[in-house]
């Protein structure tokens, strides 16, 4: 009979099983990606633009492939992510301030790296490998096929292509995951959003509230809900909370639907509150299922000071609040915005259902057995009527 003592161990051993095969994989790929950045060092010091031919990376494949029993990681596709990976993140060496440094300087409160980054220059090595030049210790943590879906929609933007790195980090996306958050332009909506933190908050606490809200929020729901009814799609965020965290972004935890707050023994409810764990302040948001019209700021605003006042800790920074609405003209929300010295924010949403995952593979399932049954009748159906032709061939 098993102990509990002997289920237990062989509980931990599965557990440091794991742990290992997670961190081989992680050296192997880490491994894998030091190559490919030197292989693109090498082409763009060695072979410049000038001294390639059109032919030269399927000679290189060709010629690299020979005598290899898994060339794969070898082909045309490749080499030439190689050369695109080192010539797009080789040149963060050369920048001494970078705006996605500045937010990670700020959120490790490292004020030396606020104002500079101060990064050395690198010099290529023995038998002209850049040995000394190597990657981020960031980049090394994202699969290689990551990278060339990134590569290859990144178009040479580094800030672009860092932030989705990063995001891959920090969500642990698959591939799939990835894709997506870059074909709903996830880069392009964050940090955009019309805010008054310039006036109410303190530099650098300005730039990172700001680095937390988007200009708009495309929230994946797995269910058809009325749109008009604030409440219904309150409700709906809440049962997908997992999905409304994601597009939210990294480091947000959920604090609560309709909170009661008393003020002057009146009860007030909030209609959704955050907390940012990084930055350690409350959310607030305050949904409308309408355009946006300036009285929000101050229905929001009330909240926020409640919210400061009875939830607020000494050790947290101020609450910042967001209006989330269908739509809002500029300049209305411009003006609204400099009437308040609350910070807080004015966003877009909308909503899209998206079945599970589960659904998904199951429809993906059933649409490849539709498939096959529809071959396999159309093969009986043909060997029937071949067998038919027979028989009247046998008659004759």
């Amino acid at each position: 009979m098993l102990t509990n003592e002997y289920k237990s161990w062989v509980s931990a051993l599965k557990k440091r099983y794991r742990a290992t095969q997670i961190k081989a994989a992680v050296a192997v790929n880490s491994a894998m990606l030091e190559f490919y950045w030197s292989l693109g060092a090498d082409i763009s010091r060695i072979y410049p633009g000038k001294k390639r031919n059109l032919n030269f990376f399927e000679n290189l494949s060709n010629d690299l492939c020979l005598g290899m029993d898994n060339p794969k990681g070898l082909s045309v596709a490749n080499i030439r992510y190689a050369y695109r990976f080192y010539e797009l993140y080789s040149r963060l060496s050369q920048v001494a301030v970078n705006a996605d440094y500045l937010q990670r300087d700020v959120e490790d409160n490292n004020t030396a790296g606020y104002l500079q980054r101060v990064v050395e220059d690198k010099t290529p090595g023995e038998h002209g490998s850049y040995a000394n030049d190597a990657p981020l210790p960031e980049i090394v943590k994202v699969p290689w096929g990551h990278h060339t879906v990134i590569l290859g929609k990144c178009k040479g933007d580094q800030n672009k292509a860092l932030f989705y790195v990063r995001k891959t980090i920090e969500n642990g996306w698959s591939r799939t995951d990835l894709q997506v958050a870059i074909g709903e332009k996830l880069y392009e909506r964050s940090g955009k959003a019309q805010t008054n933190f310039d006036g109410t908050l303190p530099a650098p606490d300005g730039y990172l509230a700001k680095a937390l809200i988007k200009n708009e929020y495309s929230f994946a729901l797995t269910e058809t809900v009325d749109e008009n009814n604030e409440r219904e799609v309150e409700k709906a965020l809440v049962r997908n909370i997992t999905r409304t965290l994601t597009e939210l972004g990294g480091g947000f935890a959920y604090v609560g639907r309709q909170v009661r707050v008393n003020v002057g023994g009146e009860d007030f409810w909030p209609d959704l509150i955050f907390y940012h764990l990084k930055c350690r302040r409350y959310l607030v948001i305050e949904l409308k299922a309408v355009n946006f019209k300036p009285e929000h700021v101050g229905q929001l605003g009330f909240y926020m000071v409640a919210v400061d006042r009875q939830l607020k800790n000494e050790w947290d920074a101020p609450t910042i609040g967001l209006v989330l609405c269908r739509d809002g003209n500029r300049t209305v929300v411009e003006y609204a915005l400099s009437a308040t010295d609350m910070p807080m924010g004015v966003a877009k949403y909308k909503l899209a259902r998206r079945p599970p995952k589960e659904l998904a593979v199951m429809s993906r399932a059933v649409s490849k057995l539709g498939a096959v049954v529809d071959e396999t009748i159309a093969l009986a159906e043909e060997s029937m009527k071949n067998a038919s032709e027979s028989k009247g061939d046998v008659k004759k």
